[in-house]
């Protein structure tokens, strides 16, 4: 009889617990789904701030030279470092002209890796899985932008992306929309950006928000 595997979950799925949420199982991932109301969840993130984990995203890290990471790209044209590009529903993030960080829906990460490895393979790039290496949450809301700068976050223009000191932990911080940041971060570290995250929010009216307002947002976003 073939071992059971267990469904994997974030590095912040035991304090998400004590913080209310409901686990759930989505795209092959336990994740926290709701926090007591779906309603009151998405009717925060619009009017002041929601804060999501979303350590299910899948997490590609490509290595190598630039010129090869530009046949890649599928923008087909070189990538412009500190700029993400959105194909279908994959970010490419270019972090430095040899450092690409790819994030994908967990459902569709096995065969983009699969893929990405195939093609690199002649030209030099190495296809880093960091998935369960990186820890992911994400803030949306009007008052997103000034509880990342009382954290020491810079000002990105939507669409852009860098690598920077987030509250003390390196981050990678993507803005994905005009009100809508991700924060990728190291697993070890997943605990204290989340705590700065919400402790900098809570004058602003932040509340945890699970994925399924997420992704209703994302569904019919006013944002």
């Amino acid at each position: 009889m073939a071992a059971k595997t267990s469904t994997p979950s974030s590095p912040l799925a035991e304090e998400l617990k004590r913080s209310g949420a409901h686990l759930a199982e989505r795209e092959g991932w336990l994740v926290a789904a709701d926090f007591g109301s779906l309603g009151a969840e998405i009717a925060v993130s619009r009017a002041a701030a929601g804060l999501t984990d979303v350590s299910s995203l899948g997490k590609l890290e490509l290595h190598g030279p630039a010129s090869s990471i530009a046949e890649l790209h599928p923008s087909g044209s070189p990538p412009v470092v500190g700029e993400a590009f959105e194909s279908g529903d994959v970010w490419w993030c270019a972090l430095t002209a040899e450092r690409m960080l790819v994030l994908s829906p967990p459902a569709n990460a096995g065969r983009l890796q699969e893929a990405l490895s195939r093609r690199a393979a002649p030209t030099g790039i190495e296809v880093v899985e960091v998935t369960a290496e990186r820890a992911a949450i994400c803030l949306t809301g009007p008052s997103s932008g000034e509880i990342l700068a009382s954290i020491g976050a810079s000002e990105t223009p939507a669409g852009g992306v860098r690598a920077e000191s987030v509250a003390g932990v390196p981050t990678v911080v993507l803005r994905r929309r005009e009100r809508e940041w991700l924060l990728v971060a190291p697993a070890a570290d997943a605990s204290a950006l989340w705590h700065a995250v919400a402790d900098a929010g809570a004058p602003f009216g932040l509340a945890y928000v699970g994925a399924d307002a997420l992704q209703h947002l994302h569904a019919s976003p006013r944002q």
